[in-house]
């Protein structure tokens, strides 16, 4: 089974698309996206596609050589008669106190995604994701700490402000799609930052996943296989939380959850719904660690009415006799 037909299996496997989508195609010019643009416009008739669109973002980073990628992606997508949409931003500008460059780069591609969604009539986003940056991703939640949710990683295919956003190429290693592209003599672009130690993904992929696989060849295949095992988990338990019957009730900027719908919970759901709180609040939910967890199910189970406890984004949580209050903290 060549490269592309594997493309096709992981689509049909995860149900990713459906007859008559529109598919804008996520391209920065490197070998992933390159070969993802390939792969989709070969498969576009076997998978009854509607249409194809290319986007790319130049994110202000690299001056004249993301310019360049720009370029070459857009003859890219002229060659195939597809759509092209193109936006160029200062990351530096857009980038948030206390957030990191991938962050924010993060953050800025998919509000592009979705503009260029919109604009494209497009129902389905798809990236170049391989099974390299989903080991990568785990990897670094590992390290800097991670709740459940942060393990699984990326998903393969999601759902964001109506967009479907899937991932055809999840189950290719980086390599094999490199040896691909090589022997067919394909073009591709190399982003210099990615070889820059700076960024802590980069430290990941060239140092310390290399040296875990002196121990293990096929670390990143088991880390990928571990993050799909406990993403059943979690599924299980975003499904037990959506099937709740007693929602939290908004009210002049205070979130309230009854203690009695929450304290009969496990503690896993517990931490669903409280998280679920935070980020409608406009809390800091990347911020929480392990001891932010541990001290709000303290407040819930054993703290008497009054205790509060602040959280990341200036959020106070506060336990009543019968409720735990979420609201925005009013700083000096």
């Amino acid at each position: 089974m060549n490269l592309v037909e594997r493309v096709l299996k992981t689509i049909r496997n995860y149900e990713m698309l459906k007859p008559n989508d529109t598919v804008l195609i996520a391209v920065s010019g490197g070998q992933d996206s390159m070969f993802l643009l390939q792969a989709m416009n070969y498969l576009k008739t076997k998978l009854k596609l509607k249409k194809l669109v290319v986007c790319n973002l130049d994110h202000g980073i690299r001056g004249k050589e993301s310019a360049e990628d720009s370029l070459f992606v857009k003859t890219r997508a002229e060659d195939l008669n597809l759509g092209f949409i193109h936006k160029k931003i200062d990351l530096s500008k857009k980038r948030s106190k206390g957030s990191s460059m991938e962050e924010a780069a993060r953050k800025e591609r998919y509000e592009f995604f979705n503009e260029a969604a919109l604009s494209a009539g497009a129902n389905v986003a798809a990236t170049g994701h391989t099974l390299d940056d989903q080991a990568e991703t785990i990897l670094m939640r590992i390290i800097k700490g991670a709740s459940l949710k942060g393990i699984v990683g990326i998903s393969p295919v999601r759902e964001e402000r109506g967009i479907r956003i899937i991932r055809p190429l999840f189950e290719l290693e980086k390599g094999e799609i490199e040896k691909y592209l090589d022997e067919r003599g394909l073009e591709y672009r190399i982003d210099s930052t990615n070889k820059e130690p700076l960024y802590f993904r980069n430290v990941v992929r060239k140092e310390i996943l290399p040296f875990l696989e002196k121990y293990n060849p096929r670390l990143k295949r088991v880390l990928c296989s571990l993050a799909e095992h406990l993403r059943e988990d979690f599924e299980f338990i975003r499904e037990s939380k959506e099937a709740l019957r007693h929602k939290p009730r908004e009210a002049d900027g205070v979130l309230e959850i009854k203690l009695k719908d929450l304290i009969t919970q496990p503690k896993a759901l517990q931490k669903e719904v409280l998280r679920d709180a935070l980020d409608k609040i406009g809390g800091e939910v990347k911020r929480l660690n392990f001891r932010h967890w541990k001290e709000a199910e303290q407040l819930i189970a054993r703290k008497r009415k009054g205790s509060s406890l602040d959280l990341p984004g200036d959020i106070r949580i506060t336990r009543t006799a019968a409720s735990i209050l979420f609201q925005k903290r009013l700083c000096p």
